[in-house]
């Protein structure tokens, strides 16, 4: 139980929670969501930790165009377009990186610390991926006006993604100097975790800013297609800057001092674009002045650094707002208000980390921070919670293509169907009006810059000991999503000659942003001939798959019917189809259904319902597993075990009555009573603790009592990383380590009396492996038995 859950138990006991709008300060909450959108935005090859349902594989070909393998990294998709705009994502994570590093514990106490690693990991894996030579990086997979005229989900692309690149002939500073500092915050975060990725973080920022410098030009020269949508209006002198600010903080290396100091230093004219000093803006993709600052003064303490970082910082404290509170520049907010105000408060908090905790201009410093961050999460005039599914007032129509589930940004619905968990919305005007609509990318846009501020400084916020935890979620659309009970029904509506008008419907809340149905017409003594009113995805002899084309609507989960036509050529007597597979959410990325047609009931077919979707991420009870999302489960140590210790003063809490007097532990001669229970909250150097009724109490001697020897376990390859072998054999995932299963809600690894390998091949083979022993069947033809390993099919052993 960490800091923030023993928080949790304590206000709930002590306080009462009116139900009122937004106005929360739960920044652990809003941290783990803002991570979360991070996920939504991935792109390549999906891990099978993935806890966004809506989201499966996609650009798996990145880099083929021009010979290179950009997936071997996995990348993010920029904002709601399906684009990989390197030089915004580097910024981004850059200030993710940071964050990381210098408030590490914020993420901690929030219980987030291995999945802000991933958000990392995922990012510089592809920017390695992306310096396929030393003076050679690849900054762009995507062609922008291709991709902005198409509104499609990034699984359903049929569109070119051309890959683009800067060298030598061609260079850019800005790009390989921000890419370079994203890595070298990426070796701080891991050099303790994983000290041989961070260095090969450290090496690559090495080179590549080694090029930044030696080969000057922005980035645009040699991706032209970026000039219209993240052209570098500050030029490139900032990044080198920058770059250079996080090589000295990561190796001592005074060389980069000096690099830095040469343009700093430089008598350029105040109007000049290169002109470094006195910046009268917040930092944000493009502009890295103001971080310098902070920067440099933070790893050096001199002066010269330290009169910037504090003037830039006084400014953006005293800068004009809205009437409610939030930092608004006329000129740069028209675009994203939120951001620029947590662009504004970050460095902000930077140089707020390097002050004395009773300073009092610190506490002007934090007070303003903390002044954005909650109008963000609803202390606003407009009474909106501006973080994506914090709250039944948070966006619903944000500017995404994924997330919307429509063909059309106009279309309907006018709500996306698909949850864009922690998305961080543009925001209001400068009078504080804010209106959720799609349409409208000035306020309602989302992009990986937006959120990459906000979060560290909900880690700052943690680490300052300000998080005040929110009650439960329980409202409808609360994090963790919940799988839906309804029912599909198909139609088909047969003439009696040769044509259909199917209709398909789905009940119980069960919504549908796209749909498909997938028919075989071989038993039926008819051959397809024409498919009209939707579209005709695919065809093999008489398979087909007819999706909703565009101008169809959503299935709504209330019974609306939506339908398309076929016509077929029958072969003497004609028998009616019996069943259809029907793809709710799309082919691409949807849940197949196996459907009985005309009202015989659908269930799932090839993956398992659960009670939260996806399934993975709760137990048998809906109860949510913190770590069922972190990729690298031999890090993360698994689901934590049910008693733990944690960092906490007993001085949150006075003495209490013992709540058993009869019992006997140390904590009574320190005026606390003993525990009726044994389950540890807390350990110091007095003894074990305990939480009941809201006080602390001791644990009873009884308890301390020599444990009965734990019966021999039977071995398997994930007691080695931490985790309990399984009781029975049923496969969830198979990884380079081994089977796994899942079992109260927990990973565990299938033992090795469960592998053994039968004396006979399967059925299946060679088009399909043979299942694990004590694989489920999912599915039975006359082929045989059919389960499901690693999301493909597999035949079981009679």
């Amino acid at each position: 139980m960490k800091f923030q859950s023993v928080l949790k138990v304590l206000s709930g006991l002590v306080f009462t929670f009116p139900s009122v709008y937004a106005k929360s300060q739960d920044y652990a909450r809003h941290l783990e969501l803002s991570l979360l959108f991070y996920e939504a935005q991935r792109s390549g090859p999906l891990p099978a930790s993935n806890r966004i349902f809506w989201r499966k594989d996609s650009m798996t070909d990145a880099g083929a165009d021009n010979g290179v393998d950009l997936n071997g990294g996995c990348k993010y998709y920029d904002a709601g377009d399906n684009v990989k705009f390197n030089f915004p994502q580097a910024g981004a994570l850059t200030l993710l990186a940071f964050s990381a590093y210098k408030w590490q514990e914020g993420y901690k106490e929030a219980e987030q610390w291995e999945y802000i690693k991933d958000a990392i990991k995922w990012g510089t894996d592809y920017f390695i991926k992306c310096h396929t030579g030393k003076n050679e990086l690849y900054g762009q997979v995507g062609n922008g006006s291709l991709d902005h005229g198409e509104w499609v989900a990034p699984e359903d692309m049929t569109y070119e993604h051309p890959s683009y690149k800067i060298d030598a002939s061609a260079p850019g500073s800005d790009l390989a100097a921000e890419t370079a500092a994203s890595l070298a915050a990426a070796y701080l975060v891991f050099k303790d975790d994983d000290p041989a990725y961070a260095a090969t973080c450290l090496k690559h920022a090495k080179e590549l800013y080694e090029f930044a410098d030696k080969y000057q030009d922005t980035y645009t020269t040699g991706i032209p297609d970026a000039q219209g949508y993240y052209r570098s209006y500050s030029g490139f002198k900032d990044e080198l800057v920058w770059g250079a600010a996080m090589l000295l903080l990561a190796t001592g290396d005074e060389s980069y001092r000096a690099k830095a100091d040469a343009i700093w230093d430089y008598p350029y004219n105040k109007h000049d674009p290169d002109y470094f000093l006195n910046s009268g803006g917040p930092i944000s993709w493009d502009d890295k002045k103001a971080c310098s600052y902070a920067l440099m003064y933070m790893v050096t303490g001199e002066d010269k650094y330290k009169e910037q970082a504090f003037n830039h910082s006084d400014l953006m404290v005293n800068y004009k707002t809205t009437p409610g509170g939030l930092w608004f520049d006329t000129n740069l907010s028209a675009w994203g208000s939120n951001r620029y105000a947590s662009n504004a408060a970050y460095t902000v908090a930077m140089v707020a980390s390097t002050m004395d905790a009773s300073d009092a201009k610190r506490k002007q410093y934090v007070k303003f921070i903390q002044k954005q961050i909650d109008y963000i999460q609803g202390d606003n005039p407009a009474k909106v919670d501006y973080v994506v599914g914090a709250d039944p007032s948070s966006p619903k129509s944000v500017h995404h293509r994924g997330s919307s589930g429509t063909m059309n940004a106009m279309a309907e619905p006018p709500f996306n169907v698909f949850p864009l968990y922690g998305a961080l919305a543009g925001g209001p005007d400068g009078n504080d009006k804010y209106t959720d609509d799609r349409t409208n990318y000035n306020s309602n846009e989302v992009a990986l810059d937006y959120n990459a501020a906000y979060t560290g400084l909900l880690a700052f916020l943690i680490q300052e000991g300000l998080n005040v935890p929110d009650p439960e979620q329980t409202w409808e659309g609360a994090w963790p999503p919940k799988e839906k009970d309804g029912e599909i029904n198909l139609k088909l509506n047969f003439n009696g000659s040769n044509e259909f008008t199917p209709t398909v419907s789905t009940t119980g809340g069960l919504t549908c942003g796209g749909w498909c149905v997938e028919m075989d017409l071989t038993s039926t003594g008819a051959t397809l001939d024409n498919v009209w009113g939707g579209e005709l995805l695919k065809q093999e002899g008489n398979k087909f798959v007819a999706c909703a084309g565009w101008g169809k609507g959503y299935l709504d989960g209330k019974g609306t019917e939506q339908n398309f036509y076929f016509r077929v050529k029958p072969n003497g007597s004609m028998k009616e189809p019996t069943e259809a597979f029907v793809y709710c959410n799309g082919y691409n990325r949807g849940d197949k259904y196996l459907v009985k047609v005309n009202g015989g009931g659908s269930e799932p077919y090839g993956w398992t319902k659960g009670i939260c979707k996806p399934a993975h991420i709760c137990d048998a009870n809906g109860n949510y597993i913190k770590d069922s999302g972190v990729i690298n489960k031999s890090t993360s140590g698994g689901s934590s075990p049910k008693t733990k210790t944690t960092t906490i003063k007993k001085t949150t809490t006075k003495a209490a009555e013992p709540t058993s007097p009869s019992s006997s532990c140390f904590a009574t001669k320190l005026g606390y009573g003993c525990c009726t229970g044994c389950e540890v909250n807390y350990t110091d150097d007095d003894g074990a603790w305990g939480i009941e009724n809201g006080n602390w109490c001791g644990i009873p001697d009884s308890c301390n009592k020599e444990p009965e020897p734990e019966p021999v376990k039977d071995e398997c390859f994930a007691t080695k990383l931490g985790y309990d072998c399984c009781s029975g054999c049923d496969v969830n995932y198979t990884d380079g380590d081994g089977a796994w299963g899942i079992e109260n809600g927990n990973w565990c690894g299938i033992k090795d009396s469960c592998s053994s390998t039968p004396s006979t091949k399967c059925f299946s083979e060679p088009d399909y492996p043979c299942c694990p022993s004590g694989t489920a069947t999912v599915y039975t033809d006359e082929s045989g038995a059919w389960g499901v390993i690693n999301n493909d099919w597999c035949g079981i052993s009679a």
